[in-house]
């Protein structure tokens, strides 16, 4: 089996400016993620974008949060700003990965999937397919097959795709569900200084993903605010293996 890229255990995401960047890293942060769905308030072009990877210089891991762009444009993306991972954060269907692993700059790229979990009929259907596509994927002995490393489930809302502050639905995700057993998870959605342990300690996931909880306004982060967070999280995690 081809090795599997670990999904990060803190990621901030929604990051605009260099000094952010910097900040998040040495807040202990391993992923930061560049939004560039434009109807996004942290959206970013692709210039932008450039000056902050070159800010991360390979620190960390840089993620580009894309929704429900072509994969042939999304590859084009990730060419010119050098990102290590794709976030796909709407509708996209397991075929997505498929295509993707048919463009040059997206072979062997990692995935993660954004979705919502609110136990419905739905929900179980489209964790279930991207779960069963991932296992075949991750199987092929292939650096050139994109693989699926977790999946960011977040709160719901169809028009903003994330970043709204509002609280997913951490008691639904512990027991872990069946759909969702066998990929990791980055819990999202509402988490901030004062809910970060309470929500590593409801919902027992692998990694967690905050964008609003660390701005003193849409894009612009706070650096108390993430060095907060990250002891919370990363003390977690060093108590969990301890334990």
């Amino acid at each position: 089996m081809a090795l599997i890229p670990a999904l990060p255990k803190l990621k901030y995401c929604g990051l605009t400016r260099a000094e952010d960047v910097d900040a998040a890293i040495a807040s202990g942060v391993d992923a930061i993620g560049l939004n560039f769905f434009e109807a996004s308030p942290r959206s970013v072009g692709i210039e932008q974008a450039r000056c902050l990877t070159l800010a991360i210089k390979k620190r960390v891991m840089a993620v580009g949060v894309f929704v429900n762009m072509a994969p042939d444009r999304v590859g084009e993306i990730v060419r010119a700003c050098d990102l290590d991972c794709v976030q796909l954060h709407g509708d996209e269907r397991p075929e997505w990965m498929a295509r993707a692993s048919s463009i040059s700059s997206l072979r062997g790229i990692s995935i993660i999937k954004a979705v919502s979990w609110r136990g419905t009929q739905e929900d179980r259907e489209i964790v279930e397919s991207w779960r069963l596509f991932a296992e075949n994927q991750n199987e092929v002995n292939d650096p050139n097959v994109s693989k699926l490393i977790g999946f960011l489930v977040d709160s719901f809302d169809p028009i903003q795709r994330g970043g709204t502050g509002k609280t997913a639905r951490w008691d639904l995700l512990y027991p872990r569900p069946p759909e969702l057993q066998g990929v990791p998870i980055l819990l999202a959605g509402g988490i901030r200084e004062d809910n970060a342990t309470e929500s590593l300690q409801t919902a027992k996931p692998e990694g967690i993903d905050v964008a609003s909880g660390i701005e003193s306004a849409p894009g612009i982060k706070d650096k108390s605010k993430m060095q907060s967070i990250a002891l919370a999280v990363l003390g977690y995690y060093r108590q969990e293996r301890l334990s």
